[in-house]
Formats: structure tokens, sequence, C-alpha cells
């Protein structure tokens, strides 16, 4: 029989596709229970939940163009964002089949941020395609998903790897799941008064932000997995990878993949899991004791 785990999928963008490579082993030696997804782990999260497999939602992955979002026919008139966001809900509708979270295979919960009340909005039931698109308005690339009372962008803002909410289900084994890039502790210093140059590359404004957000998320992540101390934690996030090469769905697949069976691997050793708690508590400890305040969206 095998072990019952509660997923927490985390955001990256296209970096979280690394999610669908390790759900391909994880499927293969857990019963997956529940899901509780941030952004890009809403989507991954929220396909699986609706009875798709790992095989299916990796073939989906590879069928993805950046065109098909980043069009000059989808730009939002409101200058909310770049992208309206409307191709990606209908994508969304089309992959789920119109269901509703009810309807899944497994309990699954999407989080997003409202800017109206200014907190996090857990989606535990109504259209997958609703949670999915209001978990991943990533501010500036995608204009806010406007739902009902709500103003909802990214529930990575806040909670890029949900961990704080694992406790709302059944206490299974938690693996965590995180695909952003690496934060350090570390810094250095330049000298200023030096006639030294070099050739500095152009970023373009959504690069700039892109890459800022993506690493104030990573250090959001670590402080919640040194907080809630989750089973297991893969560390999926490729170094290498750009949020934006969703065209390079296989690499970022088969990272997920090796990454799941290192990690799985190497938490059969008992030392491995104290060494590995105690790594994530160091690089946080100077943070004070959180305070979560969790709303529902019914």
């Amino acid at each position: 029989m095998k072990e019952k785990a509660t997923l927490i999928l985390g955001g990256g963008s296209a970096l979280g596709l690394a999610h669908i490579g390790v759900l391909s082993v994880l499927e293969e030696q857990y019963e997956i229970t529940s899901i509780i997804g941030s952004s890009m782990g809403s989507i991954i999260g929220g396909l699986y939940s609706a009875g798709l497999n790992s095989d299916q939602i990796y073939e989906i992955s590879k069928s993805f163009k950046n065109t098909q979002v980043f069009s000059p026919f989808n730009l939002d008139r409101t200058i909310q964002g770049i992208f309206d966001g409307s191709f990606l809900l209908k994508l969304f509708l089309k992959w789920t089949e119109g269901k509703k979270i009810e309807e899944g295979k497994i309990p699954f919960i999407a989080c997003a941020y409202d800017l109206i009340s200014k907190s996090t909005v857990l989606f535990h039931k109504g259209l997958y395609a609703d949670a999915m698109r209001a978990s991943t308005s990533l501010p500036v690339l995608f204009a806010p998903y406007k739902f009902k009372q709500y103003l909802f962008i990214d529930g990575g803002i806040e909670h890029p790897l949900p961990l704080a909410f694992s406790s709302l289900f059944p206490k299974d084994k938690v693996i965590a799941v995180n695909v952003l890039p690496e934060a350090r502790k570390s810094a250095c210093f330049i000298n200023l008064e030096s006639d030294e140059t070099s050739q500095i590359k152009r970023l373009s404004r959504t690069e700039i932000i892109f890459d800022a957000v993506l690493q104030n998320q990573a250090y959001l992540a670590i402080r919640d997995i040194a907080t809630f101390s989750p089973d297991i934690v893969i560390e999926a996030g490729m170094a290498e990878g750009h949020p934006f090469a969703f065209h390079k769905a296989m690499d970022f697949y088969n990272y997920g993949r090796l990454k799941a069976l290192e990690t799985l691997a190497n938490y059969k050793e008992p030392r491995f899991i104290t060494s590995i708690r105690k790594h994530y508590r160091n690089l946080i400890r100077y943070l004070p004791n959180l305070n979560i305040p969790v709303k529902d969206n019914t």
C-alpha cells in the first residue's frame, strides 16, 4: 500500500514545469490525497486534481506556446498589466473541461492574493479555471483578475510555497516542491572608484521586475520551509532555467524527475532529514515568527 501524501506546489512561472516531472515520480511512490498550489503550482496541481495524470499534463506543456498568451491581440486595454489574461482563462477551461474543484479526483486548494482586502484567499470550490486564473495573475505581466467582489493577483506574492495551509488537509506526509531560484544570504563589495568598465546586459522592464519578484519569493519560500517543516522538500528550481522559457518543457520535466528521484533516495537516510531542516532554519533565523490570517473565497 502506498503512503499518503499532501503536495505543496510553489510558483515560478516556466520553472514550475518541473512540477510535472516531480509528479511523475511521486505518483509512482505515493497516493496523492490533496494538493495546494500557488501560481504555476496551482495550474499543475489543478490539472492533476481535475483528473489528468503527469503524462497528459506533460503533453499539454509541450504544446503550449508563448505566442498564444503573449500576443498583441491579448494586450490589456485597462493598462493594469501588459496582457489581459483572457486567453489563459480559455485555456484553463479547455484543459479542465469546465470542471469544478468539487468534481475533482482529489481535494485541491489554489492560493490567490486579493488587492481589495489585502489578504490571501483560498479557492477550494468553484471552477478550476477561475482558481488557476486568479492564482497566476502576475503583477505587471497580467492584469488582475476581477472575480465577484475580489481583484486577484498572483498567489505567490504572499505565499509562493503555500505550506502555511497544509494543516487544512488530513495529516498525511507533506511534500513541498520548490521551483524558485536559490536565495543566498550573501553579498559582495564593489569598488565604485574603479575606472574599469564592462558590458552590461540589457534587460527589459518586465525582466527586471520579474527577476526582483522571483528573488523575493525565493526568500519567502525559505521562510515557510523553515517555519512549517514539511516532511520532504524537493528543490527543483533549475538554476539555468528562464522563467519565460515555456518552450523548454522537456528540460524542466527531466530536471524535475531527476531532483525528485535524488531527494527521495536521500530522505531514506535519517540524518539527511535533520541536516536539511537545520539548513533552512539557519537561513531564516533572523526572521520573526509568523501570524498568518486565512480567508476563504466563499
